[in-house]
């Protein structure tokens, strides 16, 4: 399946983000993956993973959620659960103003501190998404009343070897009430830098959506 990649500009918080639609009329659901900025859409790690879910078929959007004088004047922000829950928020308004993608089911995948406002978001308004995915990120973060309110699947990928991600993604996944799943990659670091690993973690996040969203 050929998918068609298309620049967008998102609307949110104020500002301008940057984003990288792929889609094809016939696709089984959209994958939202959540980026920090929009200057690395096509070389970071999670470009990898999007990769990946498109190999298997999925329509993605690729969202940096910070602006470019953000990326370079104010990079705490992609620390700051609260703005970031925010700006989620707003992608998933701007699409359900697209009418080749409102109707889709939809996941969401994450990292570090977007796990948490992704949850923040997915506890408001579960029934947008049907399933959450995240890689080394920290749920915990979150909050507990979000994590309890949660009712979407939610896959927790973090690295053997992360200095912080384990204790605090089994932390978070002991205060779920919802389908989750936890999959420590053996040998993996925080960033996934390891041979192979970026690999397997991308593998349980792709097999989790095809789990979770209906054909």
């Amino acid at each position: 399946m050929r998918m068609r990649h298309t620049e967008v500009g998102l609307p949110a918080d104020g500002r301008w983000l940057d984003g990288i639609l792929a889609h094809h009329p016939h696709v089984p659901g959209l994958i939202v993956q959540l980026e920090r900025g929009g200057g690395a859409l096509k070389t970071s790690r999670g470009a990898f993973v999007v990769d990946a879910l498109k190999n298997a078929g999925f329509a993605t959007l690729h969202v940096g959620l910070l602006s470019h004088d953000e990326e370079r004047k104010a990079p705490e922000v992609w620390h700051q659960v609260a703005t970031l829950t925010t700006r989620i928020a707003a992608v998933l308004e701007w699409i359900d103003h697209q009418p080749a993608l409102k109707d889709l089911p939809l996941g969401i995948s994450a990292r570090d501190a977007a796990t948490a406002a992704m949850i923040r978001v997915a506890a408001k308004d579960g029934a947008q998404a049907k399933a959450l995915a995240s890689r080394g990120g920290r749920p915990d973060l979150a909050g507990l009343e979000p994590l309890a309110a949660l009712a979407t699947p939610l896959l927790l990928v973090t690295g053997e070897l992360d200095d912080v991600g384990p204790i605090p993604n089994q932390q978070a996944y002991d205060h779920l009430k919802c389908e989750r799943e936890i999959a420590v990659i053996r040998g993996a670091s925080h960033a996934f830098e390891e041979l192979g690993t970026l690999e397997e973690a991308s593998r349980r996040i792709v097999a989790w959506f095809q789990r979770w969203l209906p054909d």
